[in-house]
């Protein structure tokens, strides 16, 4: 397929065919997982966890919104990405039994909270000339690409409305095109509309006096951090690649003072992570005290992935959703809410997201990894936790 670039130059780009790997792995995984829960139960302490500090989500579903029309060959934020997922749930013996709630599509007075009526007009003048490249990341918009966005902005705000309703104590809207890189007037980094931070007003407007929006994908999350910068009533934590696109979310970008930017050197991982939930996470939502927890979630810092170089793993994705849980339990009013952003090695991705639903229900087995430890050696942390906790003050 050939898509039109609508940026500044107006060249043409072309691209080929794309290939999906394929997801064996998980059906020899899940027998082995099987065994290791046999010993696991026994045993209060899995994953490095402590389970009995752990509080089990109770009430969980998934919302699917795959958008396999929005689509270019060869490109990393591909149609393949959700449906990978949805095939490593169904493969795996717990997961495969999480019910599936249908995603509504965001309305215009839903995306206004957020995006300008100029980023919205735009957009529908863009879909007359797909497919096209709309911005450098690059972002691209095909003819079912409108569609798609709205229905993985929408999917994120009936998973709010499902939380707030207690129906849920959590979810996970498998969505895309992703989110947080769209700034309220721009679409940018392969991101349409941005879709935690209509998922965040909508709690807002449904009357959540604070929300706490945590993302750990390994590109910083500009366009919400854009969207509230000047907002007091919405904490926003992004843990992201130092050095990499876009560039942004230094440490000292603290907004109204309720942003809390993480910027990790190459290499990072697991224990970064722990770190991060124990020092940072955990001590900011109690103080801040959110009525919910939002979290964009990506899972290209897995060190497979081949757009960064961070190095989580599988297990890390576990425990690190348990800690997020825990902290929604303590500290915001025991309601989390996950939303898909990043992660385009296919079975890390789909790794990733299975590990993260075994965090949020204290699974006491460890998830299938396909891939195992990361190959290096993690670097030290200290200076950039120092400063963080000096600027937030903890």
């Amino acid at each position: 397929m050939q898509a039109a670039r609508l940026c500044a130059d107006h060249s043409d780009l072309r691209t080929g065919g794309s290939r999906v790997k394929r997801l064996d792995w998980l059906f020899k995984a899940q027998e082995d997982a099987l065994h290791a829960g046999d010993v696991a139960d026994r045993d209060p302490v899995v994953m490095g966890v402590d389970r009995s500090t752990i509080a089990p989500v109770t009430r969980i579903a998934l919302f699917a919104a795959p958008a396999t029309d929005h689509d270019l060959a060869d490109h990393p934020e591909r149609a393949a990405r959700v449906p990978a997922i949805l095939a490593a749930l169904a493969a795996d013996p717990w997961t495969s039994g999480l019910p599936y709630l249908s995603p509504k599509p965001a309305t215009p007075e839903q995306l206004l909270r957020v995006h300008t009526s100029e980023h919205l007009d735009f957009l529908e003048r863009a879909l007359a000339q797909a497919p096209a490249y709309i911005d450098h990341a690059p972002t691209y918009i095909t003819t079912g690409s409108l569609d798609a966005a709205r229905l993985a902005a929408g999917a994120a705000c009936t998973l709010v409305d499902a939380l707030l309703d207690d129906r849920l104590d959590a979810g996970f809207a498998l969505v895309r095109p992703p989110g947080h890189h769209a700034t309220p007037d721009h679409a940018m980094g392969f991101c349409l509309f941005n879709n935690v931070a209509v998922a965040a007003e909508q709690a807002r407007a449904r009357g959540a006096r604070r929300v706490m929006i945590v993302d750990f994908d390994v590109h910083h999350g500009n366009g919400t951090q854009d969207a509230f910068a000047d907002n007091p009533d919405v904490l926003f934590v992004s843990t992201h690649e130092e050095g990499i696109y876009p560039l942004t979310g230094a440490v000292d970008e603290i907004g109204a003072g309720t942003m809390c930017n993480i910027p990790l050197p190459a290499g990072a991982g697991p224990a970064a992570f722990e770190r991060i939930s124990d020092e940072i996470l955990a001590p900011l939502a109690s103080r801040f005290a959110p009525d919910l927890l939002l979290v964009s979630a990506g899972y290209d810092a897995h060190w497979a992935d081949p757009l960064a170089n961070l190095q989580m793993t599988v297990p890390g994705y576990q425990r690190l959703s348990a800690r997020l849980r825990q902290i929604a339990h303590d500290s915001c009013n025991r309601k989390v809410g996950f939303v898909l952003e990043g992660g385009y090695d296919l079975e890390a991705l789909s790794a990733g997201v299975v590990a993260s639903l075994y965090g949020l229900q204290a699974k006491p087995s460890p998830a299938p990894d396909p891939y195992g430890p990361a190959p290096r050696r993690e670097p030290e942390i200290d200076s950039v936790l120092a400063q963080v906790r000096r600027l937030q003050r903890l």
